[in-house]
């Protein structure tokens, strides 16, 4: 891990940049295919909550592990670049960065809580700035304030009434669409959304969230959906015919397999909530890993014509995917290279100091030669 202290100067280099990848991502067009994250909740037969999550977008992220240390000292980026409204971090945590700009787009803190950041383009109108200086964060810090402050999401509920969450836009990337979804080892779990000016925070039950609509509209589209069950078919009497199934499946027959956002939330709570609750939090966690497999994005099956070039195409990719046990205070990842997965322990983390440390994120095909264990 190599720590890294960084200067006002080079958050601001950083924030232009990744503001500047997020308005190619976003504002051309391949706005469709640059939003195509999920995440969900599994919960194991004792209670424990893993958390999964992927990550998909066309152009690449070059993402790290960030691990912020208790006491650290945070500040919002206020419409002007100048540093706002300051805290210091009381819980340290796990998140995963972009673009060398150390704001977390998913994480989770040593007390359990996890978050993730995901965009919904055209549904969402922030807060205004405040002119009198009461408390404001923006929405691209949105994340490490949460992880860093609070330890369950009644917390988070009642906190996020204190502040304003305003647009941190930079010409020309414009307004940054985003919703998130929050997790705790309890079992809370809640979705923040901006519509119209006004915050929305909603229960989630079903710990699932991807991209637009909102989240109310997802909530709603399940109602279209409701013939489907983990359970085979019966055959089928016609007259004096009998029609047999064709093979296994038959009660998910309709699922949608595209990678759009309502059919990923569709996909995401049919198999967390049909799936066999496992036993530990390891079966848990290899669970969450294979629900992901599901809205794993291979590069070349989602394009949109360049707007250079129609003859050249833009392709999106699952870039990478987080679980976390939220019990146990445990991070996994996998890259698109690199589908070994990495373990954090952040039990075993040192959250003191005065610097955030990273981890890289391999992106190259890691294997286990095992023909040496022929006998």
């Amino acid at each position: 891990m190599t720590p890294r202290k960084t200067s006002r100067a080079t958050c601001f280099y950083a924030i232009s940049r990744f503001l500047a990848v997020v308005f190619l991502s976003i504002s051309l067009p391949i706005a469709q295919t640059a939003s195509a994250c999920t995440t969900f909740r599994v919960e194991t037969e004792g209670g424990g909550q893993i958390i999964g999550r992927a990550m998909e977008l066309a152009l690449p992220l070059d993402s790290q592990v960030m691990i912020v240390p208790r006491g650290f000292q945070m500040s919002a980026t206020n419409p002007d670049l100048k540093s706002g409204t300051r805290w210091e971090v009381k819980y340290g945590f796990v998140g995963i960065n972009t673009l060398g700009v150390d704001i977390s787009t998913d994480g989770m803190n040593e007390k359990g809580l996890s978050i993730g950041t995901l965009y919904i383009p055209g549904y969402v109108k922030y807060e205004p700035f405040p002119s009198d200086g009461s408390p404001a964060i923006s929405n691209l810090e949105l994340s490490n304030w949460v992880l860093s402050q609070f330890t369950n999401v009644d917390e988070v509920k009642a906190s996020l009434k204190t502040i304003k969450v305003y647009d941190l836009a930079l010409p020309p990337a414009g307004p940054q669409p985003l919703h998130w979804a929050v997790h705790d080892a309890k079992g809370g779990s809640i979705v923040i959304e901006y519509i119209n000016g006004q915050l929305h925070v909603y229960d989630n039950p079903i710990g699932v969230l991807t991209n637009a609509p909102n989240f109310e509209w997802h909530m709603s589209n399940l109602r279209s959906h409701v013939n489907l069950t983990n359970i085979n078919v019966d055959e089928l009497k016609l007259g004096k015919v009998t029609v047999p199934a064709i093979g296994q499946g038959t009660g998910m027959v309709g699922l949608p397999g595209d990678y759009t956002p309502p059919s990923r939330f569709l996909r995401a709570v049919a198999l967390s909530h049909t799936a066999v609750p496992p036993k530990s939090a390891d079966e848990g966690v290899n669970l969450a890993f294979h629900i992901l497999n599901s809205v794993d994005i291979i590069l070349g099956t989602v394009a949109e014509r360049s707007p250079k070039d129609p003859n050249e195409f833009i392709y999106e990719r699952s870039q990478w995917s987080t679980v976390y046990d939220l019990n146990n205070q445990e991070a996994y990842f996998r890259t698109y290279g690199s589908l070994a997965i990495k373990k954090i322990d952040l039990k075993r983390i040192d959250f003191t100091g005065n610097v955030i440390k990273h981890i890289p994120m391999t992106t190259k095909l890691e294997t286990i030669d095992v023909t040496a264990d022929a006998k």
